[in-house]
């Protein structure tokens, strides 16, 4: 993000700001142009720029308002609150789930965008390296309780987790195969679990 957003950053106006631009992404993905979040916003195209700097910055401080908007760090707490390792990566799951129908059309943009900007793909890395940290502090926690299976360190239990929960096959199983999103976490729970956890 910019640093003028703190300097010039009126609040409402960088929440309705933010709030256009999610609204907007649903039906425009990866065409959607400045001129339209500032016209959605009522605002000028000069006050979005001194708001976000660019798009890339525009679209990082979407990222972080939806975890805000959306009490990602609440659900997150929940997750690590649950009484056993096990417990937590059934959590996580169903968070994973209900979280990605949320933010799906968000996560397509950043992802297929980061690979003609650098910022932005920066910033995408630093989000899924952020991902995979939580991720494997479930998992960590699996293993410390004794429970993580035969033949898995933490970091392949780990990088499993993270690759069966990425957002492109929530996408796939959910909006081209038909999967629910109910259906999605019980099937990659068991599947997780199958594959992870100690008899």
């Amino acid at each position: 993000m910019s640093s003028g957003e703190e300097k010039y950053g009126d609040p409402e106006t960088r929440q309705r700001i933010l709030e256009a631009t999610w609204s907007l992404i649903p039906k425009h993905g990866s065409s959607l142009r400045l001129i339209d979040v500032a016209n959605a916003a009522g605002v000028s195209r000069q006050a979005l720029y001194l708001h976000f700097g660019d798009r890339s910055g525009l679209l990082v401080g979407l990222v972080l308002h939806m975890d805000k908007t959306l009490e990602l760090g609440k659900h997150l707490a929940d997750v690590f609150g649950a009484a056993t390792g096990v417990e937590g990566l059934e959590r996580m799951v169903e968070l994973v789930s209900t979280y990605t129908a949320k933010i799906e059309s968000v996560a397509q943009v950043l992802d297929a965008e980061q690979h003609q900007d650098k910022a932005l793909a920066a910033a995408w890395r630093n989000r899924m390296d952020s991902r995979r940290a939580v991720l494997r502090t479930v998992i960590e926690r699996i293993a410390a309780e004794g429970r993580l299976a035969d033949g898995w360190t933490v970091e392949k239990a780990s990088d499993l987790f993270y690759a069966v929960t990425m957002p492109g096959l929530w996408t796939e199983l959910v909006r081209q195969v038909g999967w629910t999103p109910e259906q999605y976490s019980e099937h990659v729970t068991k599947l997780l679990k199958g594959s992870l956890i100690k008899d």
